[in-house]
């Protein structure tokens, strides 16, 4: 199954969901929005868990207004993640089999 994984906050129970739904074979697309987007600074407590999750094959995003709001650019975001803009996150919400946002 195709899950988009839309996170706002919470990105410490968040990621762990995310891999099982890996595990279990779902092909997942998980984007940072909001403060979850700061997960994608390297030095990042949670930052080692999510590259191990792009790594795993998850397809990583971040929305670019909450990366700007953040002074964050694509060039500084850990390996793995792509900048979404809002077009890119409205198209994987609907062309997926199911949406979930934290």
């Amino acid at each position: 199954m195709r899950v988009t994984f839309l996170v706002s906050a919470h990105v410490d129970s968040a990621l762990p969901l995310a891999d099982a739904w890996r595990r279990a074979g779902d092909r997942l697309t998980l984007v940072l929005l909001d403060a979850a987007s700061a997960v994608a600074r390297p030095g990042h407590p949670c930052a080692g868990a999510l590259v191990a999750l792009g790594r795993a094959g998850v397809t990583l995003g971040a929305h670019d207004d909450a990366l700007r709001r953040r002074a964050l650019t694509g060039e500084m975001l850990v390996d793995g993640v792509k900048v979404l803009d809002l077009d890119d996150v409205a198209d994987l919400v609907v062309s997926g089999d199911r949406t979930v946002w934290w």
